[in-house]
Formats: C-alpha cells, structure tokens, sequence
C-alpha cells in the first residue's frame, strides 16, 4: 500500500506571512474575518491531496473561527471521510486549541492524550487507521521549554509503546537532531524521516525544523520534505509511504 501523509500546523488558518502580522493583525487571532475562511477553503484544497493528514493548532469552535469548528469545516471542504479531533485548550471564548487527524480510512481506538507541561495545553491524538494494511498514527504538539518537551516524549513513548506500525508526526518546537526528538525515536525504535533541512518555520523565511514525521522501521519512505505554500506560519511536511 502506498501512502500520501501530510503533517501541518494551520495556524488556525490565521495565515500570518511576516514577524510584524503577528503585531499588526493581532485581531484575526480573536475574531473570525472572511480572508481566515478562504485561507481555510486554500488548506482544505491542499490536504486532500493525500491519504492522511496530521493538523495541529485547529480551531475547535471558539470566537476566532465564527464559533464553528475548523475540523468540520475542513471535512466539508476536503476528500476526507473521517476525522478524531482533540481539545487541548481554551482562551475563554475566544479560542478553542487542538489537533486533528483527518483520514480516507476509518479510525478506531482514538486516544485524547494530554501531555504533561508546566502550563497545561498541549496534547496528541493517537488513533488506528483502517486501510488496506492497518497501522497507527499519533499527532502531538509539543511545548516550547526543553524541559516540557522531554516530559512530553517520554510521555507519548510510554502510551504509544504498543503501537506497531506506527508514524508520529506534529509540531515538536525542536529540530529533527533536538534530544526530545530523539528520545522519542529511540524508546519506540522509530526513525526521525524530517533531517535538518527540512526547514518549516517561520513559512515566509524557513530556517528551523520544527515539523517532524518519525515512522517505525517497517515503513519504507519514498519521498519527504516541506511544501512551499503560504496558508499558516509553518510549512507543511508531506511523505510517501509503502506499509
């Protein structure tokens, strides 16, 4: 089986594309504005290209994405036919933080796990895809602080030890070389496929290699790397797999 798998931080389709948007269009990161829909429609577009898609920073419903909830959104607009989604945290009524998995094959046995951090709001989402060979993917985003980070992949080692074959991907806030990447690989016998110059972060001026896929020894890849499309602050890392 041949498999098309992308990993992407949305950036809750804010779509920043400079360091001072972070300043000067603070208000999409509170209210729902038309370009964040069409920026949304532009994710939903690309991510249908393939199999399985691994979303991190998605907006669950709260004020800034029109209080409707992004992973529905991107069902509609997508070839995708089933998607887990997980909360990790909320701002008031403002923001509604999570990850999602969204798949052309169902999903079973889905675990919302909420990773351990000084300031609580991180989490992956682990889930069983039921395609021609089944296998497991887990989607987590981590904290910025070395310290959390290192909790969090031993944390995530210890829940997806059972899992085999097995692809972790997501926004780790470190490079592919980083000790909690590497951790992570090494308790669950995984290789880390994103190698430094995979650079995903900031989108407009990559130079760190924050977006990783790790993927058990049995998962051959054919292809790996960034995409250079501007719809969040990061770029997406897409692979080919034969499972």
């Amino acid at each position: 089986m041949t498999l098309k798998f992308v990993t992407y931080n949305i950036q809750a389709a804010i779509g920043t594309k400079a360091y001072r948007h972070y300043f000067t269009e603070v208000g999409h990161q509170v209210f729902n504005t038309r370009k964040k829909t069409a920026t949304l429609k532009k994710i939903a577009e690309f991510i249908s290209n393939y199999d399985v898609a691994c979303i991190q920073e998605i907006d669950l419903g709260g004020r800034r994405s029109g209080y409707k909830c992004q992973g529905d959104h991107l069902l509609e607009l997508s070839d995708f036919n089933y998607i887990a989604l997980q909360e990790n945290r909320r701002v008031g009524n403002i923001s509604k933080h999570g990850n999602a998995i969204l798949s052309k094959f169902p999903l079973y046995d889905v675990h919302d796990l909420k990773l351990p951090g000084k300031r609580k709001g991180r989490g992956a989402i682990m889930a069983s895809v039921d395609g021609p060979d089944k296998f497991h993917v887990v989607n987590g985003h981590f904290s910025l602080g070395l310290a959390d980070q290192l909790d969090q992949a031993r944390f995530l080692a210890r829940a997806a030890r059972p899992k085999r074959p097995l692809i972790i991907a997501g926004d780790f806030n470190s490079g592919s070389a980083s000790t909690p990447v590497n951790l992570l690989a090494d308790e669950l016998d995984l290789r880390v496929l994103t190698k430094p110059n995979v650079k995903t972060y900031p989108s407009w001026n990559p130079w760190r290699d924050y977006d990783h896929i790790l993927a058990s020894p049995q998962i051959s890849v054919d292809r790996i790397g960034s995409i250079d499309i501007r719809h969040s602050d990061h770029l997406p890392v897409e692979a080919e797999f034969k499972l």
